[in-house]
């Protein structure tokens, strides 16, 4: 594992998201420095070479070879590489919410006759559709426009988690509502998700239905964070993943 002298951080991720602005700039606070690299910019080696670690916040195909390079040059990423690569898959991260116990909606490969949600394969490719065209179909729960943003952080002691309320994005540019207690009967099955795949951060999409069940409907390593308050989690996550000397 590499050790540098003075401790560059990278973060992937847009300079201007607040919430991973607010993280940066508590990292240079204690001597950390820190730099925003565009996800859908090109990555080189080079870039790599002078890191301590690389927070890959949010990743496109293009950076996956230099991803795989730091991985093999001794720089850690924040979270695990071959879950980064997985769950870019719509179908492996629900298959993986049923894993750990969460309840999802039934797919289709052809439209289906109920009313569904269309999604693409991976998620860089687009953004799901209600009764649209899409690589696959998930049913749609009947439920308000409404989905439940849940968040789970691993810090290196303890995996914490937030919840939120957000408009959905089906019928509208997503708002959002209002902060909620996570429901420990979700946060239990998520918590597992986490440390089995070795994550630091990832973001679940639940809706609730009308018999108040809550349905996993999306995985996100891309999260982010907006009105969750776990910035200082976020800072010891990251925090606690640079090499030790």
């Amino acid at each position: 594992m590499k050790v540098a002298d003075a401790e560059e951080i990278g973060i992937l991720c847009a300079d201007d998201q607040p919430v991973f602005t607010a993280v940066a700039n508590q990292l240079r606070d204690v001597g950390h420095t820190v730099r925003f690299f565009a996800p859908r910019s090109e990555l080189s080696p080079t870039h790599i070479d002078d890191l301590t670690l690389l927070v890959n916040k949010q990743v496109f195909p293009l950076n996956l070879p230099t991803l795989r390079y730091a991985r093999q040059t001794g720089t850690p990423l924040w979270n695990n590489l071959v879950a980064t690569i997985a769950l870019s898959s719509r179908l492996i991260g629900l298959r993986a919410l049923e894993t750990v116990g969460l309840r999802t909606p039934r797919i289709t490969f052809e439209k289906p006759e109920f009313e569904y949600v269309a999604k693409p394969y991976y998620i860089w490719h687009g953004d799901p559709e209600l009764n649209g065209e899409g690589g696959f179909y998930q049913e749609r729960i009947h439920s308000e426009p409404i989905d439940y943003k849940y968040y789970a952080v691993n810090d290196g002691t303890r995996v914490q988690t937030a919840a939120k309320r957000v408009t959905s994005k089906l019928h509208g540019p997503k708002r959002f509502l209002n902060q909620v207690r996570p429901k420990p009967t979700l946060t239990r099955r998520l918590r597992p998700l986490v440390t089995r795949l070795d994550l630091r951060g990832v973001g679940i999409d639940f809706v609730k239905d009308d018999e108040n069940r809550f349905w996993a409907v999306d995985v996100n390593l891309a999260a982010g964070y907006r009105d969750s308050g776990l910035e200082p989690t976020l800072y010891e996550s990251i925090r606690v993943n640079l090499p030790t000397r």
